[in-house]
């Protein structure tokens, strides 16, 4: 492990002192880390947008890094913490799923229940283990700490049920998962499934009722307004509309697309 000064921070806190109070702790802790805010702006409670970010920092950051992670609607009430040691780097958070992403990504990822309680802070509250839990652990494996030594080996930690592709008939079959800022519907189908099924062929992409000919390689190739699919720089199948939202075309609300089908056949 290397670069453990880096840490990552996502949480849904949004806007007010929730975030910077962390960052008190973990620099209070370990001056020398260098902190890098991921998203804070998820909507409350859900922990499966919290996956969604912390999937796209695997293999992007230096191996050691270290992943705050507090989307934590069962602060409190009984919940595992946890540090995992996986992917290449550390993740600090509850056991609610939000790591899923990990485990996905490297089967011999290494989850610990966080026992050690003189790393707590003192008074420890009921309602904030961001700031008195994970902060002050992350801290601690920035500067070096192994994460077996924070607690026992974890051999069940909760996985989220991971949306997955299917075939049906003659069309890939799968799903919207997040909508970003801009409107943009980003599916499970990744590049290699999709480029798989297809051999070749010609791709149509029908959804709620309409369908895109063709992939596209940049939102630019076709004019303002009109609808496109291409593969986002995560690699998966996106529904778009060059300089729109196709999440507003649609009526929808943020969070509303998620669960959407999407299918996939050959022409």
């Amino acid at each position: 492990m290397k670069h453990r000064s880096i840490i990552t921070l996502t949480s849904d806190f949004g806007p007010g002192p929730y975030v910077g109070l962390m960052k008190g702790v973990i620099l209070g802790l370990c001056p020398e880390a260098n902190l890098v805010d991921l998203e804070h702006s998820l909507a409350p409670q859900d922990v499966f947008a919290g996956t969604l970010v912390l999937e796209q920092a695997i293999g992007v950051f230096p191996p050691g890094t270290v992943h705050l992670a507090v989307v934590d609607p069962g602060v409190g009430a009984g919940r595992r913490p946890l540090a995992v040691d996986g992917a290449g780097c550390l993740w600090v958070g509850p056991d609610n799923g939000i790591f899923t992403p990990v485990y996905l990504a490297d089967p011999q990822a290494r989850a610990y229940e966080i026992t050690d309680e003189s790393l707590f802070r003192e008074p420890l509250s009921a309602t904030f283990h961001g700031r008195d839990i994970f902060a002050p652990v992350a801290a601690a494996l920035a500067g070096g700490r192994d994460p077996a030594s924070l607690g026992p080996l974890v051999s069940d930690p909760v996985r989220l049920e991971w949306p997955l592709p299917r075939m049906e008939g003659d069309a890939l079959v799968g799903q919207v998962l997040t909508a970003d800022r801009f409107g943009n519907l980003m599916t499970n189908l990744s590049r290699t499934e999709v480029e798989a099924f297809l051999a070749g062929r010609p791709a149509l992409v029908r959804m709620a009722g309409g369908a895109v000919e063709g992939l596209s390689k940049a939102y630019g190739e076709h004019p303002p307004g009109m609808h496109l699919a291409l593969f986002n720089s995560q690699g998966r199948l996106e529904v778009a509309v060059n300089q729109g939202s196709l999440l507003d075309r649609l009526g929808l609300k943020p969070g509303n697309e998620r669960g959407l089908e999407v299918r996939v056949e050959a022409g």
